[in-house]
């Protein structure tokens, strides 16, 4: 056998067994060889993605590489992504290895659309989680049970869609009677029921519109749950 022969002979074995390694074939030969190899790499650096409003990035990273900074193989994927998700300001995670010695995690952030039975948010998402600060953004007041989130802030959005051109949705609660009730920012109450609810508000906003200012000023309720018309409220006179 020739030199040539001999040299591609070699060639050809090592990229054998390259690709076997690839391939995640475990040969005694091979898969000794590999945990040998990652047996000292260091995860030395975690780079995070995503867009953060109300997260520190900086300070994030900084936990993160204190808290997964092991080795390579140590460093379950899973886990990194159950331990990022269990933090209140974050709706989900994905985490992946760069070869060396780096822990990438992309974050998706928690976005508050409202305040839900005055103790949670209501995210984006339609989850509910507790920040450990309040936040400082003037966002509406759900009320309703657990299981109806989602249903609770779609018929906010239909409520402040309807009354936009009269004032500002504050407030909507479903209470335990399935009835529907919205707080206006200017202080006035309207009460819907359960059955007809988009009949219901026509008439409370044409009443609404209706009314002067010197008598909105007065008006504290509306009372659309009757089939015909609706009933007023005054404020008590000072």
């Amino acid at each position: 056998m020739t030199m040539q022969q001999i040299a591609n002979r070699t060639l050809t074995h090592w990229k054998v067994l390259m690709l076997l390694i690839g391939l995640g074939v475990t040969g005694s030969i091979a898969a000794s060889g590999l945990s040998h190899l990652l047996q000292d790499v260091q995860i030395r650096q975690v780079q995070l993605q995503g867009d953060l409003r109300y997260l520190d990035a900086d300070s994030l990273t900084r936990d993160l590489s204190i808290r997964f900074n092991g080795n390579y193989l140590d460093t379950t994927l899973g886990q990194v992504i159950s331990e990022v998700e269990s933090h209140p300001w974050i709706a989900s995670a994905s985490a992946r290895r760069v070869w060396p010695d780096t822990l990438l995690i992309e974050i998706t952030e928690q976005r508050p659309v409202a305040i839900y039975n005055d103790t949670q948010y209501l995210g984006l998402s339609g989850d509910l989680f507790e920040p450990p600060k309040p936040v400082n953004e003037p966002l509406p007041r759900l009320y309703g049970a657990l299981s109806e989130t989602m249903q609770v802030y779609s018929h906010y959005g239909v409520f402040s869609d309807r009354l936009s051109d009269f004032s500002k949705v504050i407030s909507v609660s479903r209470g335990h009677d399935m009835g529907w009730q919205i707080t206006l920012e200017n202080g006035i109450n309207v009460q819907l029921g359960r059955d007809d609810i988009l009949g219901r508000l026509s008439r409370a906003r044409d009443v609404l519109n209706r009314l002067e200012d010197e008598k909105l000023a007065k008006l504290q309720e509306i009372d659309a749950r009757y089939d015909n018309g609706v009933a007023l409220a005054w404020r008590a006179v000072e």
